[in-house]
């Protein structure tokens, strides 16, 4: 079996020629995706071989080799996918355009890691650029396993590349034969991470997160006020390296905590689109169109295959609304939003717990019972029947096999 990972390597210094032809690539680079975006949209087609067909002539008298030239069109066809499936759902979309800051695709044929150096193709038959790697001393082993098509890509001054691994690996087991630990984790703004499990609470506080978000929101209002757009470029990306090192910290601490228990399975909402379907006030807003939570749950599922943790994701619809107790599901049981007290038979607790504990409950169903078959529910206020324990608190199942979707009374 093999494992897909991705590293990211800082180029080393490259000399004046080699800045100069990485520059004029890219340039030539967006001007090929450009073109395959133009012939997309005037065709209004995303088929990869007819936007091929129609651009790669042109393409290819810009001046760019072949390799460079088909991930062009890859390029493009990924931009007019997106533009068209924006449309499709009815969101307000303007003209896609290709920019310099998406780097040059580099095909499998088009470039090769030799040691920790990079060669690259210039179209002409012998002819490389290469450009040395810096590469940490734990990654120098795997660079063996490079496989499938790269990137290149330019950030301030400095150039990265971003390449493909196929690293070997075999399946790890966990105690397989007995019951499933099934721990729920409630990805959310005000606790970034509730998940209940048989020795307590894991919960990952937001607020601090919130306000170094804001702290950031207002200084870079206050630069862009005074006209200081150097001050807003010194702090571009900060932001957002500071988020990826705190999910690394979030999912480790997950996948380790999960791994405790026997046969481990972590449990996550589908959660996409929810931007979507949220909408608030601008400070609302801004928090939801900032919340990390797709790379967080990528984040989990690399780590937890390595430590052989299942993770498996179901539906989010009424997991904080539905009682764990009787099964009772209804907006009037969540009273505040850190609040929980069911209207039907009492029962009190944390929201986020209360979500964590349902989503477990929808797992559980899911992998004794399979997805559910949303087309076929069960009675509108049909009470769920009980089921297994997790720790002492019941898990309710409904007669469809997913107590998310239960209606109330």
């Amino acid at each position: 079996m093999h494992r897909a990972e991705t590293v990211v390597l800082k180029l080393r210094s490259p000399g004046r020629a080699k800045r100069a032809w990485l520059d004029q690539t890219a340039e030539l680079f967006r001007q090929g995706t450009q073109l395959g975006l133009d012939a997309a949209l005037s065709a209004k087609t995303s088929n990869r071989g007819k936007i091929h067909a129609a651009t790669y002539a042109s393409i290819r008298a810009l001046g760019l080799p072949s390799d460079y030239c088909r991930m062009a069109v890859n390029q493009a066809v990924q931009l007019a996918r997106s533009h068209f499936g924006l449309r499709k759902s009815k969101q307000q979309a303007g003209k896609p355009t290709a920019v310099r800051s998406q780097g040059i695709g580099l095909g499998t044929n088009a470039y090769q890691v030799v040691g920790t150096a990079l060669r690259l193709s210039t179209g002409v038959r012998g002819d490389y650029i290469w450009l040395p790697l810096c590469v940490p001393q734990h990654w120098r082993d795997k660079l063996q396993y490079v496989k499938g098509d790269a990137r290149l890509f330019k950030r301030g001054e400095d150039w990265f590349v971003m390449l493909p691994l196929k690293m070997p690996t075999a399946p790890t087991v966990r105690d397989g034969d007995g019951e499933p630990t099934v721990i729920g984790v409630d990805l959310g703004i005000v606790r970034l991470a509730a998940a209940k499990h048989p020795k307590g609470v894991f919960v990952v506080n937001g607020k601090p997160i919130r306000h170094e978000r804001e702290h950031r929101a207002s200084l870079r209002r206050r630069y862009q006020r005074h006209r200081r757009t150097d001050r807003v470029k010194a702090q571009r990306g900060k932001e957002q390296r500071w988020m990826t090192d705190l999910n690394h910290k979030v999912s480790r601490g997950l996948v380790d905590l999960a791994a405790q228990y026997p046969n481990p399975v972590l449990a996550f909402e589908k959660l996409d689109g929810i931007r979507d379907r949220v909408r608030g006030s601008k400070r609302f807003n801004r928090m939801v169109a900032s919340w990390a939570f797709r790379q967080l749950a990528d984040f989990v599922l690399y780590k937890a295959e390595r430590a052989g943790v299942r993770v498996i994701f179901v539906d989010p619809r009424k997991t904080s609304r539905t009682c764990p107790r009787c099964g009772h599901a209804t907006r009037a049981n969540r009273t505040t939003q850190a609040d929980f007290r069911c209207v039907g038979c009492g029962y009190r607790g944390n929201a986020d717990v209360v979500a964590s504990l349902n989503i477990a409950a929808a797992a559980l169903d899911v992998l004794r019972h399979g997805p559910p078959d949303t087309a076929r529910l069960g009675q509108p206020g049909q009470a769920a029947p009980a089921g297994e324990r997790l720790d002492g608190v019941k898990v309710w199942a409904s007669a469809h096999a997913d107590s998310n979707l239960e209606s109330s009374a």
